[in-house]
């Protein structure tokens, strides 16, 4: 249940948030929105506003903003009277900018939304110095120290700084040394003497980096320079990936699921950093030059462009056609794999 109600919450706010830079950027071209969904299948709700059917399906693995003339642009030539061409809602009387902008705006939301959460990290997750590792039959194995103690203070200080303990242990080599650590919600003093190792002491831990509230502006600057860093961290493994230079280690819906599940059972902080993730790789895979994805669309519209004219409502067919088997043989593949990580056919 827990994985489940995560994997939607998570999942569900990626994909609204992509639609919406989709809604809003539609709605500021002039381009009549015809229905706004969040997941695919049968519809379980919906609410019909002046002129968009707000819905919500039954599968909430992704969405889709319905435009005016996006559709009708698959039609055959010779059945294509849908089509009005003084329709001034249509996407496809729009000017080429404004067409380009709408296609983008959903990739360019997801990395906005890691923006906000990366902030939303920065600002209001505390993450106290923890101890991750105990080496065995080191000092602090010997002490009682155990994995997931919190280290409140050394020698009667108080101390939220990981920097600050690593520097008191170096600089007590032989001498006896008392922490106080939050184990279980109790205060549990420990008595431990750090080896001498050429002049530093060494009690034999891995202390997490422990992290303080920032304020606004400081959350705001480093929210999008590690958005950026993340960013161009994947742009370099895909570009790995499709050169051959790393092999490709997919997942489908059951493994995102899954791994959803596991990051839930490590707290808050985690999910929230999954989920930036999960946003800027989205935003990613649509800007993709494969059809069917947003990035698809926007190589057929520059294409256009260049062309001086439209491609015909059957070349754009073939296209999606085979941007979509490309894209579900992914998923099949994909799911496949998940399916055989869970053992299930052993």
């Amino acid at each position: 249940m827990l994985t489940l109600i995560t994997f939607v919450l998570v999942f569900g706010t990626i994909v609204f948030f992509h639609e919406l830079g989709h809604y809003i950027a539609a709605k500021l071209a002039g381009i009549r929105v015809e229905e706004f969904a969040l997941g695919f299948g049968p519809s379980i709700g919906n609410w019909q506003g002046k002129e968009t059917l707000y819905s919500l399906r039954l599968f909430p693995l992704g969405g889709f903003v319905r435009m005016a003339g996006m559709d009708e642009m698959l039609l055959d030539d010779d059945e294509n009277d849908l089509l009005d061409e003084d329709d001034p809602g249509s996407f496809e009387n729009k000017s080429l900018p404004w067409r380009l902008g709408t296609i983008a705006a959903g990739p360019l939301m997801n990395f906005v939304l890691a923006i906000i959460l990366f902030a939303a990290y920065f600002m209001f997750v505390v993450m106290p110095p923890k101890i991750s590792v105990v080496e065995p039959g080191s000092p602090a194995a010997i002490a009682g120290f155990l994995p997931g103690d919190v280290v409140s203070s050394v020698n009667g200080e108080a101390v939220h700084d990981t920097d600050r303990i690593i520097d008191l242990i170096v600089a007590s080599p032989g001498k006896e040394m008392e922490f106080v650590v939050k184990r279980n919600g109790q205060n549990v003093t420990l008595a431990v003497i750090p080896l001498d190792e050429g002049g530093e002491g060494k009690i034999g831990v891995a202390i997490e980096i422990a992290k303080p509230r920032y304020p606004f502006l400081v959350s705001a600057r480093a929210a999008v320079t590690r958005t950026w860093d993340v960013t161009k961290q994947m742009v370099v493994e895909l570009s790995r990936i499709v050169t051959g230079k790393q092999k490709a280690d997919l997942s489908g819906p059951i493994g995102i699921a899954q791994l959803v599940g596991e990051t839930a059972r490590q707290g808050f902080a985690d999910v929230l950093l999954l989920a930036i993730l999960l946003s800027i790789n989205l935003g990613l895979l649509n800007l993709l030059p494969v059809p069917v994805l947003d990035g698809g669309w926007l190589v057929i519209l520059v294409v256009e462009a260049l062309r001086g004219r439209p491609l015909s409502a059957k070349a754009r067919g073939i296209v999606q056609f085979i941007g979509l088997a490309f894209l579900v043989g992914l998923m099949i593949f994909a799911t496949f794999k998940d399916i055989t990580r869970l053992n299930f056919f052993s």
